[in-house]
């Protein structure tokens, strides 16, 4: 029997209570890797909740040093010095009390943190996988760090091929390392509900039957393009008055603080303040059933959003969806096939493509044809199927 500990960044537990993107996917990914042939065990903040029988959970606590310098992170802009500082320290903490509880394991999983690695004493006939969510190799300040600590990895899994391309131009001599698995969702979890997701919203949202409702779901920060969203919103409104905005998330995912972005949003709102609605976060088991209460979801990422679970969960839903084409997104959403793609941060072609969409007929069928194509190859199974590979776990 292989051991297998996976690792995830120094913010946020697995179980997922807070929330957290990639929380969310190791939670998944485990609850279907753990089995009889492999022990499992997840290190992360403490989740103070049971998790999946047969899984170790292995809790790094807090200290008073990492909470003061998160609280300094919090408060402070992308812009300013000390948030690397920040970073950087609980990274440093983090990651030495990590690499003491990993030693024992056959394969060590890391996810989206590569300064991890710098911590790491790899012992002789260990694994070491990466996988990278977001595309922070490509951060120059850290750049040389990363050539290091990649030289201890065996694989570099990439959420899309945009992160994979990136990758590479600026670690060339790691391209034998580097492969793509695109993500997944559970299409029995998101799916159509019809007028059940109605009377599980009651508590949040009441869905009229004479409006149309677009949905945001996700971290409300600027690179999350929200305000163009709600740019482009006011213009849809003035065309479309019987639409409504609901926008669904916070900073940080559970428990974050107002932050300055989210003030300016509910400033920018104000003019048709009455047809949009700020939900804050919401866990998945009411997600699953805004997603298919509503008309389209719109994602109106201005970075290069690598590969966002919310594409999979609205088209498994079948939800139309509208989306920036940047990032890893093209890889999975074809426009005019099973969604439509616009260019980012320009409010003026977002609204025009929502109006566009409404009045026309292609709703049904681009929905319908998004969750076809979840379904058929867009699941958990595959997904964890191509990971025992990568992972060195088939028997």
């Amino acid at each position: 029997m292989k051991s297998l500990v996976i690792v995830v960044p120094e913010l946020l537990p697995v179980p997922p209570v807070q929330g957290g993107a990639v929380e969310h996917w190791v939670d998944e990914a485990s609850r279907r890797l753990n089995g009889a042939d492999v022990r499992l065990a997840i290190v992360s903040r403490p989740a103070h909740s049971a998790g999946q029988s047969g899984i170790e959970y292995i809790g790094i606590p807090w200290t008073k040093i990492e909470r003061f310098f998160h609280r300094l992170k919090e408060r402070v802009t992308w812009k300013n010095p000390l948030r690397y500082l920040a970073k950087i320290q609980n990274v440093f903490s983090y990651g030495r009390r990590v690499a003491r509880v990993i030693t024992n394991f056959d394969v060590v999983y890391l996810h989206n943190e590569p300064n991890l690695l710098l911590f790491m004493h790899k012992r002789a006939g260990q694994k070491i996988v990466l996988h990278m969510h977001n595309d922070h190799l490509s951060m120059r300040l850290f750049r040389p760090l990363y050539r290091r600590a990649l030289a201890k990895v065996d694989h570099v899994i990439c959420v899309s091929d945009y992160i994979r391309r990136q990758a590479l131009a600026n670690f060339p001599e790691y391209t034998h390392k580097f492969s793509v698995v695109l993500n997944a969702t559970d299409p029995d979890v998101f799916k159509p509900y019809g007028d059940e997701a109605i009377r599980q919203l009651q508590d949040i949202v009441s869905i009229a039957p004479d409006k149309h409702y677009l949905l945001y779901v996700g971290r409300l920060t600027p690179i999350k393009g929200v305000h163009v969203l709600i740019e482009a919103f006011q213009a849809i409104h003035r065309r479309l008055p019987n639409t409504r905005l609901i926008i669904t998330g916070s900073s940080f995912f559970g428990g974050a603080a107002k932050t300055s972005y989210e003030h300016s949003l509910i400033t920018l709102a104000a003019p048709v303040s009455e047809a949009i609605l700020f939900t804050g976060y919401l866990p998945h088991d009411k997600l699953k059933y805004l997603y298919s209460a509503v008309d389209v979801v719109v994602l109106p990422s201005v970075w290069q959003d690598p590969c966002p679970l919310v594409v999979f969960e609205t088209m498994a839903s079948g939800t139309c969806l509208v989306s920036s084409a940047v990032g890893g997104i093209p890889e999975v959403v074809e426009h005019g096939k099973n969604g439509v793609l616009v260019e980012a941060n320009n409010p003026a072609l977002l609204a025009q493509a929502v109006c566009d969409l409404m009045a026309s007929d292609d709703i049904g069928r681009l929905a319908t044809n998004a969750r076809n194509k979840i379904v058929a190859g867009y699941t958990w199974d595959r997904l964890v199927g191509e990971l025992r590979n990568k992972l060195g776990l088939l028997s």
